[in-house]
């Protein structure tokens, strides 16, 4: 009797590669000192930004929109616009948006 993976391996479904961060997102957190961790690859496509393992900031892109939230002021919104994807972003978008998202998490942090 095959096994479950075997069965899977037969119906030749199509590979999914997985989710890269964009090297520029990771440069520019890395230099503001912050964190990007992809949470949810599928839809919502969801990331977590930690300052010092602490959360500062949540990006969540679903049904056309995006999402940039601030943790630490009870979730407070910090944009809230629209995406060419509908469950995440497209290729072409994502470093664009990480990096507008990144931009004002900072912007928020430093605010008094």
């Amino acid at each position: 009797m095959p096994s479950a993976m075997e069965n899977l391996e037969k119906l030749k479904l199509p590979k999914v590669d997985p989710l890269v961060i964009p090297g520029a997102v990771m440069l520019v957190a890395n230099e503001l000192g912050l964190v990007v961790t992809l949470t949810c690859r599928d839809a919502p496509e969801q990331y977590a930004i930690t300052k010092g393992g602490v959360p500062c900031g949540y990006v969540r892109v679903r049904w056309g929109g995006m999402s940039v939230s601030y943790p630490e002021a009870g979730d407070e919104d910090l944009f809230r616009g629209s995406v060419d994807g509908f469950g995440g972003f497209t290729d072409h978008e994502r470093e664009a948006k990480l990096l507008l998202a990144l931009g004002l998490i900072a912007a928020r942090i430093l605010k008094p």
